[in-house]
């Protein structure tokens, strides 16, 4: 059956989105860069796409989705010293600084050339010759202090986000195969009802929701489910709508997630903090608490989200920027403050950001209480 043209435009979408990913994963391979930071939302063919095009490549590589320390990471190196080296989905690792320098020094220096990757302990230094590259991805855009920074500049970064139309006309050419047991006709049913579903909750469309989909409606037409396959798939996304943030690890993971969640907020939202709220999707002691530690780290001088202010032509951001300056001058005096953020530049253009900043926090005080 040939698709409506609707589609195909959509699907040739799609696949050149997918074809930026293969050509990333490609130029890391044939050695053109260090490495490759792809980021997007989950369940849009991140992770499938670069194992499919390191196997099509066949160039010796190796995937780590597990919970990774430093110290982890650097015997992964000296473990794989040539090996095209995938760090699927590993959050808490960039968010460590020794493990940020152990990548500084795996990417920094021509990609055709060995770079000397060192790990100092307590009692003892340890050095690999580092050939390969590193493919990145996640759910997360690298944070934005410095050390994070001096990453992003050694690194070829992708942002994927399909749209929920190219996610669903892709299913649909998936479901055009068939699926096992399972007749074309069939799959596109459950393609249909995942859609629909997903929509009426207005949540986000997952690749990863099809699959097991398909073996629910399986497991329905063999006989060995009591249930509809269509309560059974309703029950899985369920789930899933209530887990939208993937659960992490450990504690720490948690709470830097949530940090991460607040910080976005505080930069799409920087006037409006029940937006702010709603946006993180936390409860309020939760929300309020992070709020807090992330508007101290401002306060402090650890920004984790550098400013930007050159990018002022996005507002949110913009705004954010003004905050973080405001923040920091209520220790330090004016002109402190804004050297510390602008150094040499027009000291007018500090001052009028400052200001700025002012208005914001005083009109968000006055929302808390």
């Amino acid at each position: 059956m040939t698709p409506p043209r609707t589609n195909r435009t959509t699907l040739e979408t799609f696949d050149a989105k997918l074809d930026v990913i293969r050509d990333r994963v490609r130029g890391v391979a044939r050695k053109y860069h260090t490495a490759a930071y792809l980021v997007g939302r989950p369940g849009t063919s991140k992770t499938f796409t670069v194992r499919d095009e390191l196997e099509r490549l066949k160039v010796p590589h190796v995937i780590r989705s597990a919970r990774m320390t430093p110290m982890g990471l650097f015997h992964f190196i000296a473990e794989h010293p040539k090996h095209v080296i995938v760090l699927d989905d590993i959050p808490s690792l960039f968010e460590q600084k020794p493990a940020l320098q152990i990548l500084m020094s795996a990417l920094d220096g021509d990609p055709e050339s060995p770079r000397i990757v060192t790990y100092r302990s307590h009692n003892k230094s340890e050095r690999v010759e580092f050939h390969g590259g590193i493919v990145a991805i996640s759910n997360l855009p690298l944070r934005h202090d410095p050390l994070a920074k001096s990453i992003t500049s050694r690194v070829q970064h992708l942002e994927h986000e399909p749209t929920d139309g190219e996610i669903a006309a892709f299913m649909g050419r998936i479901a055009d195969n068939g699926y096992k047991s399972l007749s074309p006709g069939q799959c596109h049913e459950v393609v249909e009802f995942i859609v629909a579903e997903t929509r009426a909750h207005d949540e986000r469309l997952d690749l990863r929701h099809m699959s097991k989909a398909f073996e629910d409606r399986r497991q329905w037409e063999d006989g060995h489910a009591r249930t509809h396959w269509q309560n059974l798939v309703r029950t899985n996304l369920k789930r899933a709508m209530r887990e939208s943030v993937e659960t992490p690890a450990t504690k720490a993971e948690d709470i830097a997630q949530q940090r991460d969640r607040v910080r976005e907020a505080l930069g799409l939202f920087p006037d409006d903090l029940v937006r702010q709220l709603e946006h993180t999707r936390l409860k309020k002691s939760t929300f309020y608490s992070r709020r807090k530690e992330v508007l101290s780290e401002c306060k402090a001088g650890n920004l984790e989200s550098t400013p930007r202010f050159q990018d002022s032509k996005n507002p949110t951001l913009y705004d954010f920027d003004c905050m973080h300056l405001a923040w920091l001058d209520r220790d330090l005096p004016t002109k402190a403050a804004a050297t510390m953020v602008f150094g040499d530049v027009d000291k007018t253009y500090a001052l009028k950001c400052l200001r700025r900043g002012r208005r914001l926090l005083d009109a968000d005080a006055r929302q808390s209480s």
